[in-house]
């Protein structure tokens, strides 16, 4: 009969194990479940980046919006070529700093970064890319 009981020891032992780790699985989603409480009682802390997003949203649109301008697309255009950083620099603003000038192939490129929000929680970087007149020059 002791060889029995001792068998029975083992396997609570093992039951027990499996119901820990059942445990930690059902913790995490009472933790999901109360977050979407919290959200639907408001208590819900705003993400900050959420304003930077909407920052660059309206930054991002008003910098393009130039460009519609056929006088500061040119200068964007003939600044990009000439690699002159302060002249994009002065199109882009102050929300945007050039990072640096390259080449492909076929074009002149800009690579542009743009910081948002209050403690800069977002970031947006892109190229812009200007296909070359003459191909002959590299």
């Amino acid at each position: 009969m002791s060889v029995k009981s001792k068998f029975q020891v083992k396997n609570i032992k093992s039951a027990s194990r499996q119901s820990k780790r059942a445990r930690t699985s059902s913790c995490s989603c009472q933790r999901q479940e109360s977050a979407n409480e919290n959200r639907s009682n408001g208590c819900h802390r705003r993400d900050p980046a959420v304003e930077g997003v909407q920052d660059a949203g309206k930054v991002l649109s008003k910098i393009f919006k130039r460009l519609e301008n056929e006088e500061v697309a040119e200068k964007l255009v003939k600044a990009i070529r000439c690699h002159d950083a302060r002249a994009v620099q002065n199109i882009i603003g102050c929300d945007c700093k050039v990072v640096h000038f390259f080449c492909t192939q076929r074009s002149d490129c800009v690579r542009i970064c743009c910081s948002f929000g209050r403690d800069n929680e977002v970031t947006i970087s892109f190229d812009i890319c200007i296909k070359r007149e003459n191909n002959n020059r590299y």
